[in-house]
C-alpha cells in the first residue's frame, strides 16, 4: 500500500506539534515550581524554619530570606539594620507571591527579600514584622538567621 505525499507531511507536521507541546508543559511545569522573581536555582532559601539558626552561602551565590505575612493589613518583614556591603548586598528587590498563586484561599503572601553574597565573613540578619510607620512593638514577631560567608 502507497502513502499519499500530504499524508507524510501531515504526520511529520502533527509529530513536531506533538514534540513542541511536550517540551512547553516541560518548561511550564519546571517554571511553576520555582520560588518567583527569577532566583537562581543554587539561591540559599532561608524560611521561617530556620530562625534562629545558621546558613552558609558562598561569596557571589543568592541569599534570600522567605517569610509569610499579610501585607493587606500594612505588615511587612523589615530589616532591623541594613547588612554591610562588603559582606552582603541586597539587589534591592522585595517580592511578594500570594497564595492566589500558590492555589489557597487565605490572605497570607509570602515575601522575599534578597541579597547577594560578597567576600568571606560572618554577620546576623534580623527582621522585624511591622507597619512601617508605626515600628516595632513589644508584640512584634521577629526573625534573625546567622550568615556565613565562605
Amino acid at each position: 500500500m502507497r502513502r499519499l505525499p500530504a499524508f507524510d507531511s501531515f504526520l511529520r507536521v502533527h509529530q513536531f506539534g506533538k514534540s513542541l507541546l511536550l517540551g512547553f508543559v516541560l518548561i511550564a511545569t519546571t517554571a511553576c515550581q520555582s520560588t518567583p522573581g527569577g532566583i537562581p536555582a543554587n539561591a540559599v532559601v532561608v524560611t521561617a524554619a530556620q530562625n534562629g539558626g545558621a546558613v552558609s552561602v558562598k561569596p557571589g551565590q543568592m541569599l534570600v530570606i522567605e517569610l509569610s505575612g499579610n501585607p493587606e493589613t500594612g505588615y511587612v518583614w523589615q530589616l532591623v539594620q541594613t547588612p554591610s556591603a562588603q559582606y552582603l548586598l541586597p539587589d534591592g528587590t522585595k517580592q511578594f507571591q500570594s497564595d492566589a498563586a500558590r492555589a489557597s484561599a487565605s490572605q497570607i503572601e509570602t515575601q522575599y527579600i534578597r541579597f547577594v553574597a560578597q567576600e568571606t565573613g560572618e554577620l546576623t540578619l534580623e527582621l522585624n514584622y511591622v507597619i512601617p510607620s508605626v515600628g516595632p512593638q513589644a508584640e512584634t514577631r521577629r526573625f534573625s538567621v546567622d550568615v556565613v560567608i565562605e
